[in-house]
């Protein structure tokens, strides 16, 4: 039985200055923007699916990402400017 509720985990995300992250949809949402999704009656999974997580770590991911396809844009147009 699971000792916490999503609400509570919600709650504790804000408080710790946290995000909740589904990892099998590889999904992150800040508290608020799950809180209003709950109100309406999406994304209502049971705790145990949820992981609290800093948004720095989507941010760092984000930017690499960007990094590593601004290399490939270059590299390609290197290639076909050839």
């Amino acid at each position: 039985m699971e000792s916490q509720t999503l609400s509570e985990l919600i709650d504790q995300a804000e408080a710790e200055h946290k995000w909740l992250y589904y990892h099998y949809q590889n999904m992150w949402f800040s508290p608020q923007e799950l809180r209003d999704a709950n109100a309406e009656g999406r994304f209502r999974w049971r705790v145990v699916n949820w992981r609290l997580r800093d948004p720095q770590e989507k941010l760092k991911r984000l930017r690499e990402h960007v990094k590593s396809s601004q290399k490939e844009l270059e590299e390609f147009k290197e290639k076909i400017g050839r």
